[in-house]
């Protein structure tokens, strides 16, 4: 892995190997074209798109324009406040309401990387964040940082956004600092600055959420939609030697700040923790905030995603300081590594996916659906067999194109249910469906993959192999059908186990008797 940059193409080779990645729509006509996704990454003093001290984040942007989500497209612009960084995409200085960015028509997400801290943004550019939040954009936001007050700068003053890192965070030195160094490839197995550029990452601790399960009695969980990679959890992050800290204050009841809708007040969550493992440190064993997030759309205003540190995310972090063979030449040097970079990658295209806005989220699903119907697997699916089977197959069959936390979304987050049960009810009635097996989900996506198959896949009388696909429109009507045949058929299955468990409860009664 080249750690200046000069060889995009093995830094991108690296990544279509890792991820096995095929360009679908130049091979397949009746592909839809995958959802694009318009993000605007914004730094100010020393932090540049390529080069300087942490050599950029040229490593993200080729990840994420590498289609490794066939459904997504994610488009990158880089700007800087002060117009120091002469490889930004957009050149000059440029401040949040410059004409040249345009940010309300021109992105879906912003993703701040700051290294000033103090705060110095306009009171009209914490409006238009204001504004690029709120609806009907719903703009998706990222803020990053490092220790002590670092990012401030740019970050501080976003609503909502700017309270969920902490400000002061500790120091840059010992021992108060936050360090989450794991040991690295040195002789004396110390904590040493450079270990953060080595192939051992940190093991953080997700947050778990509750699923319906498999089976009676079984709990099944899954971490936050951002720390659910396509091979399970995402439980590594890369290390870094003082980190700030990632929060989930509270809001004040009533706070126009943090918003409510009928009479729920989304609250912010911490989703993640590191361990601080050097014995050295004064809060040795204790665990930080590496991650947080807030899902305003339950609110109608853009997601949140506050990250403890851009070390996360930076070049010097991912590919190392030094050439192969040396231990510190990044993730990508060892099977090891790779393993963990492919989760880390996981992270980074996730947060592109999760906070972008609704319409974005839709077609992201058009995409997922439509890319399951004409494939031999769904050709060959017996016409006549229960629906849960039908969904078992739909489930897994787009499992096999994204995670399970994306898949879920693409079946049961859709417009019909949040007029049902609110988004913020889900966790209380799968916490209650999984100590009765309620196979929610199975049923609702048969319902769904037999009605697209009825009506605009195989099975329909008038269907022959598609040259281009639906419109969007006329696939998330026919999504809706199926999502009501699916909850009518899960319905009758459920009162006809209840008016069997009744008989069976009524002919133990009877056998007592007669026992008697």
């Amino acid at each position: 892995m080249p750690n200046t940059f000069s060889d995009v193409e093995a830094l991108t080779r690296s990544i279509v190997n890792r991820w096995g990645i095929i360009d679908w729509k130049h091979h397949f006509g009746w592909w839809r074209p995958p959802s694009k996704v318009r993000i605007l990454m914004y730094a100010d003093s020393g932090v540049q798109f390529n080069g300087g001290g942490f050599f950029g984040l040229q490593y993200v942007y080729n990840l994420l324009k590498s289609h490794a989500y066939y459904y997504v497209d994610f488009e990158i612009d880089f700007a800087h406040r002060d117009g120091t960084d002469p490889t930004a995409t957009i050149p000059g200085a440029q401040a949040l309401t410059s004409a040249t960015l345009d940010i309300m028509n021109k992105y879906d997400e912003v993703w701040f990387f700051g290294f000033d801290s103090i705060p110095n943004l306009s009171p009209a550019e914490v409006t238009l964040m204001d504004q690029f939040m709120a609806a009907p954009k719903f703009g998706g936001v990222l803020v990053t940082g490092d220790h002590a007050e670092l990012g401030k700068g740019i970050a501080g003053q976003i609503p909502r956004a700017g309270v969920m890192r902490l400000y002061p965070a500790p120091p840059n030195s010992p021992p108060g600092w936050n360090t989450t160094l794991e040991e690295g490839p040195d002789a004396n197995a110390t904590f040493d600055f450079e270990d953060q550029s080595d192939d051992k990452p940190q093991t953080i601790r997700y947050k778990r959420y509750s699923l319906d399960s498999l089976a009676v009695f079984q709990r099944r969980y899954r971490p936050h939609p951002v720390l659910c990679g396509p091979t399970g959890p995402i439980d590594v992050f890369p290390d870094h030697e003082h980190e700030g800290e990632a929060l989930a204050p509270v809001p004040a009841p009533g706070d126009p700040v943090w918003p409510t809708k009928a009479g729920h007040q989304e609250q912010p969550e911490v989703i993640a923790w590191g361990r601080i493992k050097d014995p050295a440190a004064a809060k040795h064993n204790q665990e930080i905030g590496v991650l947080s997030a807030y899902n305003g759309h339950n609110v109608d205003v853009g997601r949140i995603v506050a990250d403890s540190t851009w070390h996360h995310w930076f070049d010097i972090n991912l590919t190392g300081i030094a050439a192969p063979p040396s231990p510190y030449a990044g993730f990508d040097e060892t099977a090891a590594g790779q393993a963990a970079l492919k989760k880390i990658d996981a992270f980074f295209l996730n947060c592109g996916v999760w906070l972008a806005p609704p319409v974005r989220q839709a077609e992201m699903r058009a995409a997922g659906w439509w890319s399951i119907l004409w494939t031999d697997r769904m050709l060959e699916l017996p016409r006549q067999a229960p629906l849960r089977y039908y969904g078992e197959q739909a489930i897994d069959a787009l499992g096999r194109r994204a995670s399970p936390c994306t898949v879920t979304e693409w079946v049961l987050d859709l417009p019909i249910f949040k007029e049902k049960i609110p988004r913020w009810e889900w966790p209380m009635v799968l916490e209650r469906f999984q100590l009765i097996d309620i196979p929610l989900e199975r049923y609702v996506a048969g319902g769904i993959l037999q009605q697209l198959m009825n009506t605009i896949g195989p099975w329909s009388l008038k269907a022959t192999f598609p040259t281009k696909p639906v419109s969007d429109e006329l696939l998330h009507r026919e999504i809706a059908t199926g999502i009501d045949a699916g909850l009518s058929a899960l319905t009758k299955q459920l009162q006809s186990e209840a008016s069997l468990a009744a008989k069976l409860a009524d002919s133990g009664f009877q056998v007592r008797r007669v026992l008697k």
